[in-house]
């Protein structure tokens, strides 16, 4: 099923893609536009017990969510870092054919905002609303609110918990590289506690508080797209009950291997600890002793940031559902990539690793059944066309995903293809059903059963029985692998990794 060539069709949207053409394949129109409301959660991995009842992260209302609809377990982003993610979803165009491959790349190089979801609902008659977090937010460059009719936006100073306390609340003052080198000031991002202990305060209650009086005096059809910033660092909850699930002494923390890079190739370790290694893995190891329990407390936090995030999409829920909209609005929840806590010795995400990609995806469709798992891989550049023909507009011919409505409806239960992803030009994974393949730049090769080795600790790529394997997946490389487009004015990254090989 996955051997298909699929070299014409990304000749054709070449083609588009220079030209910005937007040549749209008619949907059936509904009777009643339905409405949607896009919430997106920045960082959350696959921790939460929504994928495992054994998981520690408690999310209550993103589990109700599911049981209203269609969650699919093996679900994917494009790309591991929020610029490159979020532009491929708004745009559903993958980010190797647009050179969108950093935190810091100028999607606008490579994009028209009139190319993005939004603008593209609004121009067929969507109201389009925007509150929190939706395209990156490390300077103005990376944002254009006018593709929605109005809008409540996202602090782009880099510093969304502004005003930010005078010191990091855990302590730690000094980044420390490997063999302490490399000492520099910290990142105020480096950080976790209790803050802004009015919760009206708190970035995330601003976003949906606007956001819900939208829900509430809102009459036509409309698009809105609500931005939770937890749990992306630094992990601060308004108050400690979000710590109540996660106390200190019984907590869960993530398996290390301490073996794991010994069948990697070296420029696979370099790809993995280039950013996360020596910088992050390294303050704590330093750190401890100073305090014995700080990564711990790192990891609590990050829970507790889930849980507040999970926090806010209740109310959300909670408010669509009062409005009497509910039976005429679909509901998608998406995070734009996973997270990492030490495992692989990494921190953050921007690597090609399950964990760094694997991220929570439901879909609720009034009337469609309910309750349901998908097991099979998707990603979130299936969103655009997805969204589009539930809505019964055109799908814009440079998509590059596939409608998901077939799944949706009970006709199919899988798609076609793969899921590619990608982090820098020609590093890219593909995820099937069973394995993840990773091929860098200068081709060095890994290969994993996921079913049998979810922690991706044995590299089967430099076993011969599986050449024929990675052949057949292989052929689903992109063909098109953009050259960078140029760093955003005013993008400000002073700890996010762009440490991928150009």
């Amino acid at each position: 099923m996955y051997y298909i060539n699929l070299a014409g069709q990304y000749l054709l949207l070449a083609m588009f893609l220079i030209t910005y053409g937007c040549i749209e394949k008619p949907q059936k129109t509904p009777k009643n536009k339905p409405n949607v409301l896009m919430i997106c959660v920045d960082d959350m991995n696959d921790w939460t017990k929504l994928h495992d009842p054994s998981n520690p992260i408690h999310v209550p209302n993103i589990e109700r969510l599911a049981e209203t609809g269609t969650f699919f377990t093996q679900a994917y982003c494009n790309a591991p870092a929020c610029n490159p993610s979020r532009a491929s979803i708004l745009s559903g165009v993958r980010p190797s054919t647009i050179g969108v491959y950093t935190n810091s790349s100028n999607w606008k190089d490579a994009l028209s905002p009139d190319m993005l979801m939004p603008a593209h609902f609004k121009k067929h008659g969507y109201k389009t609303f925007c509150s929190g977090k939706i395209f990156h937010h490390h300077g103005p460059a990376h944002v254009d609110y006018s593709i929605f009719s109005e809008s409540n936006p996202f602090p782009v100073n880099g510093r969304p918990d502004s005003p930010m306390p005078e010191t990091n609340i855990c302590g730690v003052t000094k980044w420390i590289g490997q063999d302490d080198n490399n000492t520099r000031d910290i990142s105020p991002n480096f950080d976790w506690g209790i803050w802004a202990q009015d919760g009206s305060k708190h970035i995330d209650e601003r976003t949906v508080d606007w956001a819900i009086n939208k829900i509430k005096s809102e009459s036509e059809p409309f698009f809105m797209a609500v931005g939770i910033f937890r749990p992306h660092m630094p992990f601060y909850v308004p108050e400690s009950a979000f710590l109540d699930n996660y106390p200190l002494e019984e907590l869960t923390v993530p398996i290390i291997n301490k073996n794991d890079f010994d069948d990697l190739e070296q420029s696979s370790i370099d790809f993995i600890q280039g950013y996360g290694r020596y910088g992050w893995m390294s303050t704590f190891e330093h750190e401890k002793q100073r305090d014995p329990d700080i990564y711990e407390k790192a990891v609590q936090h990050y829970q507790a940031s889930c849980s507040y995030a999970d926090h806010n999409v209740g109310r959300l829920l909670d408010a669509l559902y009062a409005s009497g909209n509910a039976d005429n609005t679909i509901i998608v929840l998406w995070s734009d990539h996973g997270y990492h806590l030490g495992e692989k010795e990494h921190w953050e995400k921007f690597i090609l690793t399950e964990k760094s990609t694997h991220i929570p995806y439901i879909i609720v469709v009034p009337g469609e059944e309910k309750n349901r798992s998908i097991s099979y891989p998707v990603s979130l550049v299936d969103l655009y066309p997805t969204l589009a023909e539930l809505c019964g507009i055109p799908i814009p011919d440079y998509t590059e995903g596939q409608s998901l409505v077939p799944i949706l409806e009970g006709k199919v239960n899988r798609l076609d293809k793969p899921v590619v992803i990608t982090y820098g030009k020609n590093n890219h994974a593909i995820r099937a059903d069973d394995f993840r393949y990773i091929r860098l730049a200068d081709g060095t090769e890994e290969l994993y059963n996921t079913t049998q080795d979810k922690h991706e600790w044995e590299n089967l790529a430099r076993n011969d029985s599986y050449r024929s394997l990675i052949n057949s997946l292989a052929i689903w490389l992109p063909e098109i692998n953009k050259e960078p487009v140029a760093k955003a004015n005013n993008s400000s990254h002073s700890h996010h990794g762009d440490h991928t090989k150009k």
